[in-house]
């Protein structure tokens, strides 16, 4: 059985998740034992962030096996919880699909929610399907039909990089280069 998770950054995204939830509530319905929608969570990376961790880590311990991550505006939800289940539980079956959700009022919020997922440097984020971005309540729903229907990429644990702590001479002496 194919444990699913969804997590959206604030209440008010969740009206671009109806016809995703219907499609997953009916695939529920119609196929007993084939998929498990353990929870539909409301969490702010901004506002959330240490509820959000613990979150995932009931997650990973539940051994869900896909999160639909989704926000808007500048979607920090879906990269931080990627790194958090990457760099800090060592997770590497949870896969993440990434939905940047639309501000009809202001195309800047929209261009930081899209960004925001694809410009994080070595994410395994899934956000396209068949080169179609999951924007919005049509990409809610491209990535509820993945996360029952398609072949769940395997993780692989990237290798952190290593922390700096500098005094002021030293931070002035790499910047010169």
């Amino acid at each position: 059985m194919r444990k699913i998770a969804i997590i959206v950054g604030s209440k008010s995204d969740l009206s671009q998740c109806h016809g995703g939830l219907e499609f997953l509530k009916e695939h529920q319905n119609s196929h007993p034992g084939e998929i498990e929608v353990v929870g539909i969570y409301v969490r702010s990376q901004h506002r959330n962030t240490l509820e959000t961790q613990e979150l995932l880590r009931e997650l990973a311990n539940m051994e869900v096996d896909v999160a639909i991550i989704g926000a808007g505006w500048a979607n920090h939800l879906t990269g931080c919880c990627d790194a958090f289940l990457r760099y800090t539980l060592k997770n590497d079956h949870l896969v993440v699909i990434g939905v940047a959700f639309e501000d009809k009022e202001n195309e800047r919020h929209n261009q930081a929610a899209y960004l925001s997922i694809t410009e994080v440097p070595g994410t395994q984020v899934i956000f396209e399907d068949d080169d179609f971005p999951n924007v919005g309540p049509l990409g809610f729903s491209r990535a509820c039909v993945f996360a029952v229907d398609e072949e769940l990429p395997e993780i692989k644990l990237p290798a952190p990089r290593p922390t700096m702590d500098l005094a002021l001479e030293e931070a002035l002496e790499i910047s010169q280069n």
